[in-house]
């Protein structure tokens, strides 16, 4: 049995029995706001308006009791269970188009453990996506794995992925694996673009990213795009990791955050070594440090659930950082 969900701007599509709202959408090309997809980060909350649904586990945090006794869903944990209708905050009629194609692996630079992938997308018609997206690589086998992209929107004709190696992990494999499938010149095909995190564009308040690891890769690009915007907003970039060689690109991230106007970078790590001039300890720590009161900034999250939920968690209650201001991009490890 199928049902029908009616968006905002009355757009509807069908959702199968045990099919979750956004997986649905997403099937039928359609981009609902999302970061994680396991109910961990609360960027696809959404607002029931009718219609009977069923709620799968979320964290308590992405949705409170309260909130939902309001009506508030999270759309990548609820199945439909009649005809529904939802009203979605900040949702966009016109986003834009998702695409499946094919692309062609230009280069692969291998940094630490991390891939840095560039591929070359045909000519026509261009790839479009606002900075902070990602994209779904799809790979032989019917292997998909999410990875955001890291170079900026007005670059042409090119996407740039950083893909950390997992131990056992199927894409890590067939990437950095004794007999790899993805190489050089070779032809995969991606979906996208995909996702929410995007930098809000009308807005001049100050700016505060958080990244863990290849978390970088949608940091990156937000910061490609103010640089070629020429923009004046107050940024500090942190970016966090375990080990000095996991910040990978550590000299590109202070020279990108030099060329702005008014921007600042403080690497972080956790497990710090003899000689480290560093900050010390997490990103969202070091940030409520540096910035007590946070009731006038927006902040951009983008790595590990874990530090995306103590990120949300910490600035909103110690730094009076309105819960509306705090966007991430959650990621979840996936063998």
């Amino acid at each position: 049995m199928t049902h029908t969900i009616t968006l905002p701007d009355q757009t509807t599509f069908t959702a199968n029995d045990g099919e979750t709202v956004l997986a649905a959408a997403a099937r039928q090309n359609l981009n609902l706001p999302h970061s994680c997809k396991s109910g961990a980060c609360g960027q696809c909350k959404a607002e029931l308006v009718s219609g009977d649904i069923q709620m799968g586990e979320h964290s308590e945090q992405a949705l409170s009791e309260a909130a939902k006794s309001q009506g508030k869903i999270l759309m990548c944990c609820t199945t439909a269970q009649s005809d529904i209708s939802i009203n979605i905050p900040g949702y966009n009629a016109n986003a834009l188009p998702v695409r499946t194609l094919p692309a062609r692996i230009e280069s692969m630079v291998f940094k630490h453990d991390v891939a840095l992938l560039k591929l070359a997308l045909p000519k026509a018609p261009p790839f479009a996506f606002y900075a902070g997206q990602y994209i779904d690589l799809l790979l032989p086998g019917n292997v998909s794995r999410s990875y955001s992209i890291a170079n900026s929107p007005d670059q042409e004709g090119i996407l740039e992925l950083h893909i950390r190696r997992r131990e056992n992990g199927v894409c890590s494999e067939m990437i950095f694996g004794s007999e790899p499938k993805v190489k050089e010149k070779g032809i995969v095909r991606i979906k996208g673009p995909l996702g929410s995190f995007t930098l809000q564009e009308d807005s001049g308040k100050p700016i505060i990213l958080l990244a863990t690891g290849t978390g970088y890769a949608p940091i990156r690009s937000i910061l490609l795009n103010l640089i070629r915007q020429d923009s004046s907003r107050a940024v500090h970039f942190y970016w966090g990791a375990r080990h000095q060689d996991d910040l990978y690109a550590l000299e590109e991230a202070q020279e990108l955050t030099g060329r702005l106007k008014n921007a600042r970078f403080t690497p972080v790590l956790s497990k710090t070594a003899e000689g480290w001039q560093g900050e010390k300890g997490y990103v969202q720590t070091a940030a409520a440090k540096d910035y007590p009161d946070l009731s006038g900034y927006e902040v951009y999250a983008c790595g590990s659930v874990a530090m995306t939920e103590s990120a949300k968690s910490v600035l909103t209650a110690q730094c009076n950082l309105p819960e509306t201001t705090f966007y991430s991009d959650a990621f979840s490890p996936a063998q």
